[in-house]
């Protein structure tokens, strides 16, 4: 009776190897040669990825290089650090990165390198265009409105700039046209930039006293609510010169001054053309001054 029982185990536990065994060389094998040919894939395209990788960097560097030659040697300035707008990292994004399978995140990469590609052959082309046109003998680096209206200005002083503000009449939500810098009245008023005088306005009403400047190519720039105006109509204007003095005219909440930067008569952010008065970083920190202020004073 025991041989018999020994005898019965001793074949179910062969019959357990050999089932096993057999279950090793064609399940497993198969599972196996799965996985080896996805990190065949895994490497091939990781290869691939890297190579994209190291050409848009290269790209990048070559883009930063010639930006920093059109501020460095044509504006006489450092190129504006962006880096304080782009605020913190996003964690959330990076647990989805950590979730999605290899294949899944092989594939996001290659897309997304090969529209950083895209867009920078188009910056590329837009630098370009730009250091050619600042280095053609017709171009004179004073006609650019690129520094600050006024004298002694701290970032204090920024108030909102272009884009859907609050009235602060009305208490509703309208389009302002500029940016409104904040300085004592009395204040002295500078010209932004080399041009000719071909608006003088003086009112009560809207922007009141105001003075319009064409730099040429289609630029021209706004400065309101004055309450003195020294300049007169077709009047030529140097970067700097003092045209008028800070007001309350018109429609303004407190003194301060408007003014705006049309480019083939559309508003622009005058922000974007500070660079040239302003440090890198103090240059950021009123770019987001500026645009997360909710509430104009005109």
């Amino acid at each position: 009776m025991i041989k018999k029982i020994l005898t019965y185990v001793i074949g179910s536990l062969v019959a357990a190897a050999l089932f096993y065994v057999l279950y090793a060389l064609c399940f497993s094998n198969a599972a196996e040669r799965a996985l080896r040919q996805e990190n065949i894939y895994l490497e091939e395209h990781y290869g691939k990825l890297l190579s994209r990788s190291a050409l848009v960097d290269s790209v990048l560097n070559g883009l930063e290089a010639r930006d920093a030659k059109i501020y460095n040697n044509i504006l006489n300035t450092d190129p504006p650090s962006v880096d304080a707008l782009l605020g913190q990292e996003d964690d959330s994004r990076l647990d989805q990165f950590y979730a999605a399978g290899e294949l899944q995140l092989i594939d996001e990469g290659a897309a997304a390198l090969d529209g950083l590609l895209t867009t920078s052959a188009q910056i590329d082309r837009e630098i370009r265009a730009i250091y050619a046109r600042m280095t053609d003998e017709s171009f004179k680096k004073n006609n650019c409105p690129c520094i600050i209206p006024l004298r002694n200005f701290t970032l204090a002083a920024t108030g909102a700039t272009k884009g859907k503000k609050m009235n602060p009449f009305f208490k509703s939500i309208t389009d302002h046209g500029g940016i409104d810098l904040m300085a004592p009245y009395g204040s002295e008023v500078l010209a932004t930039a080399d041009g000719r005088v071909v608006e003088v306005l003086r009112q009560d009403r809207g922007l009141g006293n105001m003075v319009i400047i064409d730099h040429g190519n289609g630029l021209r720039t706004v400065y309101a609510h004055l309450s003195d105006i020294y300049v007169a109509i077709n009047q030529n204007v140097k970067q700097g010169k003092v045209i008028g003095k800070v007001g309350n005219s018109g429609a303004s909440f407190t003194a301060s001054l408007h003014y705006e930067v049309r480019k083939g008569g559309r508003a622009m952010d005058p922000v974007n053309y500070f660079f040239a008065s302003l440090s890198p970083s103090a240059y950021s920190d009123m770019l987001i001054i500026a645009n997360t202020t909710g509430q104009s004073l005109d």
